[in-house]
């Protein structure tokens, strides 16, 4: 099986069950996993988070949410927050 997603891209990340702290919403594609078996693996970050994360590809979906958009405004809040 070939990852349908590729680096670079902006996805919705499905949240994970109780046992998992891993937020919903846009996040962003850094790398395609290899695999032989088992589930198609992707490590992402969450435009909410600055840690990466492995999820499978079944957590996510395509969106029409631009990189720009998300992470610009991400850091723009940031800025915003460190000079107070």
């Amino acid at each position: 099986m070939q990852h349908r997603f590729k680096a670079g891209q902006i996805l919705a990340l499905r949240s994970a069950s109780r046992q998992s702290n891993r937020p919903s919403g846009p996040c962003e594609v850094i790398f395609c996993l290899p695999h032989d078996k088992g589930p198609i693996l992707y490590r992402v970050r969450s435009s909410s988070e600055t840690v990466e994360r492995v999820v499978e590809e079944v957590d996510l979906s395509p969106t029409d949410v631009m990189k720009s958009h998300v992470f610009e405004a991400e850091a723009a809040f940031k800025i915003a927050v460190v000079k107070r």
